[in-house]
């Protein structure tokens, strides 16, 4: 028998219903500038200081390698995102964030964190740690 909380009959459900209130905070700040919830989860998962592959980028983003592919031409199209040869092996393509990309994650970040923020204070700052907790133990099964 499956017991139904507050109309969420599966963890699936319960999950990506959360997944996607949370996105609602960040959508303006990605509306805003022309980011998918996909585009930030890349630019969210790289640096300006070492380039990582394609197929790593993809894996941390939790993205299917083509729709990685295709965000990250997009990204580099519009100059946040930079594509270099690694030194070790030419062959091999590494991906950073570009100064342009830099500054755009840090003004979203900003927005991220008030969201974060709002949400601490509405449930506890014990509460935070222990969803935060309990959400790293599902993420990693």
């Amino acid at each position: 028998m499956t017991t139904i909380v507050s109309g969420y009959s599966t963890l699936h459900g319960v999950l990506r219903a959360a997944e996607r209130g949370w996105l609602r905070h960040l959508d303006e700040a990605l509306v805003a500038r022309q980011l998918t919830a996909d585009q930030w989860s890349m630019l969210s998962n790289l640096s300006p200081d070492t380039g990582i592959t394609m197929s790593e980028l993809a894996a941390r983003s939790q993205l299917a390698p083509s729709s990685a592919t295709r965000h990250a031409d997009f990204l580099a199209e519009r100059g946040l995102i930079f594509r270099i040869a690694a030194a070790d092996d030419r062959r091999r393509i590494l991906i950073g964030l570009s100064r342009l990309g830099v500054d755009l994650v840090a003004a979203v970040r900003s927005e991220e964190s008030r969201a974060e923020q709002s949400l601490r204070s509405r449930i506890g700052a014990r509460r935070y740690s222990e969803l935060m907790r309990l959400l790293e133990l599902v993420a990693v099964d």
